[in-house]
C-alpha cells in the first residue's frame, strides 16, 4: 500500500524535485565511477563474442555493420588484413586513452556520407543541454559550495568532446556541437518537451543531458528518432528503455534491474534470520518487512518499486507494508512526523530504503523521538548512500543502515579518470568544480557509441556497437570494479536484450566512527565501508553464505593515494599530437 502525502499539494510544487537535484549536484563527483564501465587491461576479454539480441541480431564486431574490433581479429589471426585506426594501443586492443575502460579499436574505414539525421559525411551534430538558471535552486548549490556556472558547464563540455576526439575513430567525421539551452524547471514537462522540439529543429543526431525530473524530454527525443544519451533521461523500467529502443542510453542499472540484485542480497542474508542489527525490543526478532520507496505525485516510479515489492516477497520475506513518499521541502516535517508514526505502527524489524538524501535527514530524528530503530537495508537510494548527506541523519538509526553499493569504492578526487583525463589532456583541472564527472561520463557514452557504431552512422548502428562491446572485466568471480554491458552476454539471463548500464554492486555499511573525507573533501566523523575491499557480484553470482555485515575487517572507506588497486586506475597513454596541454 502506498503513502500518499499532503495529496492536494500542486503537482508541480517549485519545490518538488530539488532535494535529489541537489544531491546529484553535490556529489557528482562519485558518479563518474559508476559511469565509467571500469576495468583493468588485464581483465579484459579479447573477443565480443557473438550472442543475439532479442530482434536475432549478431552483436558481435565484424557483422551487422559493425566494425571490427582488433582483439577479434587478432583472435582470428587476422590483424594484417585490416587497417587499423590511428591511437590504437596494440598491447590491449583498446583506444589509447588514460580512461578506466577505453573502448575497442576499429578498422580504420572511410566516412559512408549522410547515413542519419544530423550525420553528414564530415560532421556528427551533438546538442548539450544547459538548464536554465533559477534563483532558488542556485542559491541552494552555493550554499552546499556544489554550484557550477552554465558557462563552466558548457566549457566542460566542449572539453571533454575534445579530448575524446582526439583520439577515437570517427570515420572521417567532426562532432558539432549544438547549446540547448532548457527553459524550465528541471520537472517542467511542457518546458522538457518545448527543448526536446528545439533540439529537433536544430538537427541533432544526440543529444547529452537534460532536465534532471522529466522524463518527457527524453519521450519527446525518442519520438523525433534522436539518441538521449546519459543525465538525458531519468531512470525507467527496462520495459521503457526498450520500448523507445535505440534511443534511450541510460548510465546505470534499470531499476528492474536493481531490484533483482537488492532482492538476491535480502534472499541470502536477511530473510529467515533474527534481526541482529535492530535496536531496542525489536533487535533478534525474526525478520519483518516494510518497503520506504520515494515517488513523484505523478507516480513515475510506481512500476519500479511494484516491481520490486514483488520480488522481494517472492524470496519468502514477510513484507508487512509499502509506504511511498514524495518529497516537499516545505512540509519536510510533517511528511517526517507522518511516516515516522505508519512505519512505528507496523514496527517491522527491517526497512528496505529506496529514497533521496533529504528526508532521511528529518524521517530518522522522528524515528528516534519514537524509540523505533529498525535495520536500514539501502536498495539503490539517490545518494542517500554518500557520506556527506549521511553525516546529516540522526546517528542513532544510521548506525543500523548497510545495502547495496552501486557506486564503486571511493578514489582521491586528483585520481579519479574524469579528472586525470583532463589533466592529461588540456594541462589542467576540469572546468567544472562539481558535475565533471556527470559530463564525462555521459560524453564518453556517446563517444564509445560513436567509435564502435562504424562509417555507417545510425541510431540502430549505434545500438549495434556499443551491444557488441564485451564485459569489461572477467565476469566468473568478484571484481573491484564497474561492469557495464548493453545487449546479452549472459549476465543478465532473463533480459533477451539488457539496454541499461551497470551489472554489478556491492555491500556497503555505514560506521558512525571513521574519520575522513566525505564526497566534497570535507573531513569529518562517519563513513561508509564497502565490504571486502569493495568487492562487486554480478546477479545470481552474490554470495550464499552469511557475509560479515558491520564488520571493519577488510574493508574500505576510501583508497590512499599509495594503495589504490591497479584495476581502479587507467593506463598511461602517450599524449595525442596537438593536445592543448
Amino acid at each position: 500500500m502506498g503513502m500518499q502525502q499532503a495529496p492536494q499539494r500542486p503537482k508541480r510544487s517549485p519545490w518538488v524535485f530539488y532535494g535529489p537535484i541537489i544531491g546529484i549536484v553535490v556529489v557528482v563527483i562519485i558518479v563518474a565511477a559508476i559511469i565509467g564501465v571500469s576495468s583493468s587491461s588485464d581483465n579484459k576479454k579479447g573477443s565480443s563474442g557473438s550472442s543475439g539480441s532479442a530482434a536475432g541480431v549478431v552483436t558481435a564486431s565484424g557483422t551487422n555493420g559493425v566494425p571490427l574490433f582488433y582483439n577479434d581479429a587478432k583472435a582470428k589471426g587476422e590483424l594484417d588484413k585490416h587497417t587499423w585506426q590511428d591511437n590504437c594501443d596494440t598491447s590491449t586492443g583498446e583506444v589509447a586513452i588514460p580512461i578506466i575502460n577505453p573502448p575497442p579499436c576499429t578498422e580504420k574505414l572511410p566516412s559512408a556520407g549522410a547515413t542519419s539525421p544530423g550525420v553528414t559525411a564530415d560532421t556528427i551534430k551533438i546538442g548539450y543541454y544547459i538548464a536554465k538558471p533559477d534563483p532558488i535552486f542556485d542559491q541552494l548549490t552555493k550554499a552546499a559550495g556544489a554550484y557550477d556556472s552554465p558557462e563552466k558547464t558548457e566549457q566542460a563540455y566542449k572539453d571533454y568532446v575534445a579530448a575524446y576526439s582526439s583520439v577515437y575513430n570517427l570515420y572521417g567525421r567532426k562532432i558539432q556541437l549544438v547549446k540547448i539551452q532548457g527553459t524550465g524547471t528541471s520537472s517542467d514537462a511542457v518546458a522538457a518537451r518545448a527543448d526536446a522540439d528545439k533540439a529537433a529543429a536544430a538537427g541533432v543526431f544526440a543529444v547529452v543531458g537534460g532536465p534532471g525530473q522529466a522524463k518527457q524530454f527524453g519521450d519527446e527525443l525518442a519520438q523525433k528518432h534522436i539518441l538521449c544519451i546519459g543525465a538525458c533521461i531519468i531512470a525507467q523500467p527496462e520495459k521503457y528503455y526498450l520500448d523507445n529502443a535505440p534511443y534511450m542510453w541510460p548510465t546505470g542499472p534499470a531499476p528492474d534491474q536493481t531490484s533483482t540484485m537488492v532482492s538476491e542480497v535480502i534472499k541470502t542474508q536477511l530473510v529467515g534470520k533474527p534481526a541482529q542489527w535492530a535496536g531496542g525490543d525489536l533487535q533478534g526478532k525474526p525478520r519483518t518487512f516494510t518497503l520506504l520507496t520515494y515517488d513523484t505525485p505523478d507516480g513515475q516510479y510506481k512500476a519500479a518499486w511494484d516491481d520490486l515489492e514483488q520480488k522481494v516477497k517472492a524470496t519468502g520475506a514477510n513484507v508487512v507494508d509499502h509506504v511511498n513518499y514524495y518529497l516537499n521541502l516545505p512540509t519536510l516535517q510533517a511528511d517526517a512526523q507522518t511516516t515516522a508514526r505508519r512505519l512505528k505502527e507496523k514496527n517491522a524489524t527491517t526497512l528496505i530504503f529506496t529514497g533521496d538524501p533529504i528526508f532521511p535527514q528529518y524521517l530518522t530524528k522522528e524515528m528516534t523521538k519514537l524509540n523505533y530503530y529498525p535495520e536500514w537495508a539501502m536498495s539503490g537510494t539517490v545518494l542517500a548512500d554518500t557520506n556527506v548527506f549521511a553525516r546529516q541523519f540522526d546517528q542513532k538509526q544510521w548506525v543500523r543502515a548497510f545495502g547495496l553499493q552501486l557506486i564503486p569504492a571511493r578514489l582521491p578526487k586528483d585520481k579519479q579518470d574524469a579528472y586525470t583525463l583532463m589533466q592529461w589532456y588540456a594541462g589542467k583541472p576540469p572546468a567544472t568544480d562539481n558535475n565533471y564527472g556527470i559530463i564525462k561520463g555521459d560524453v564518453e557514452l556517446l563517444m564509445d557509441g560513436l567509435q564502435v557504431a562504424g562509417p555507417n552512422l545510425t541510431p540502430q548502428s549505434f545500438k549495434n556497437g556499443m551491444d557488441a562491446i564485451p564485459p569489461a572485466a572477467a565476469t566468473d568471480k568478484p571484481v573491484l570494479n564497474t561492469i557495464s554491458t548493453r545487449g546479452q552476454h549472459g549476465i543478465w539471463p532473463d533480459t533477451p536484450d539488457d539496454p541499461a548500464g551497470l551489472d554489478n554492486a556491492g555491500l556497503m555499511f555505514w560506521d558512525p566512527t571513521a574519520v575522513g573525507p566525505d564526497e566534497t573533501g570535507t573531513v569529518g566523523t562517519g563513513m561508509y565501508r564497502f565490504m571486502s575491499g569493495g568487492a562487486r557480484y554480478l546477479p545470481g553470482k552474490w554470495p550464499t553464505t552469511p557475509l560479515p555485515i558491520f564488520d571493519k575487517a577488510n574493508t574500505v572507506t576510501i583508497y590512499g593515494e599509495n594503495d589504490i588497486p591497479p584495476e581502479l586506475l587507467p593506463k598511461n597513454e602517450p599524449k595525442p599530437p596537438g593536445a592543448p596541454g
